[in-house]
C-alpha cells in the first residue's frame, strides 16, 4: 500500500501543476469557464489500501498509514469529494488484471504480459 500511495502522491506532483497550467492558458484564450471547469483528471489504482487512504479526508489516516511521511499526503486536498463534479482529481478503482501500468512495474507472465501489451501498443 505504501508504495502504491506515494506513486499516487508523485503522480499528482506533476498532475497538479499541469492542470492549472491549463487553466491559466484557458484563461488567457478567453475560453468559457464552463469548458474549464469541465475539466476532469482520473487516476486509476488497483490497490484497496491506497484507494481508500487516497479518499479520505485530510487529517484522517489509518493504523497501517500513520508510519507514511506527512509529505506524501498532501494531494488528498485535490481528490474529488462528489466523483468529479467539484473538478477535483477522481480516483477510481480498477483490476489488476487491467491496470496498464503493471506492464511497467512488474515481472508478468507471457499471457497477461501480451495482454496488456496488445491494449497499449495494439499488436
Amino acid at each position: 500500500m505504501e508504495a502504491e500511495y506515494i506513486a499516487m502522491s508523485t503522480v499528482c506532483r506533476e498532475l497538479i501543476p499541469l492542470r492549472d497550467l491549463i487553466k491559466e492558458v484557458a484563461a488567457a484564450l478567453d475560453v468559457s469557464n464552463e469548458d474549464v471547469a469541465s475539466m476532469h483528471t482520473t487516476i486509476w489504482e488497483d490497490n484497496v489500501g491506497a484507494l481508500t487512504l487516497a479518499r479520505m479526508e485530510l487529517p484522517r489516516m489509518t493504523p497501517r498509514s500513520k508510519h507514511i511521511a506527512v509529505r506524501y499526503h498532501w494531494f488528498r486536498q485535490y481528490v474529488s469529494a462528489d466523483d468529479g463534479k467539484d473538478g477535483g482529481i477522481v480516483v477510481k478503482k480498477i483490476g489488476t488484471k487491467d491496470q496498464l501500468a503493471d506492464i511497467f512495474t512488474k515481472g508478468l507472465g507471457p499471457i497477461l504480459f501480451e495482454g496488456l501489451r496488445k491494449e497499449l501498443c495494439g499488436w
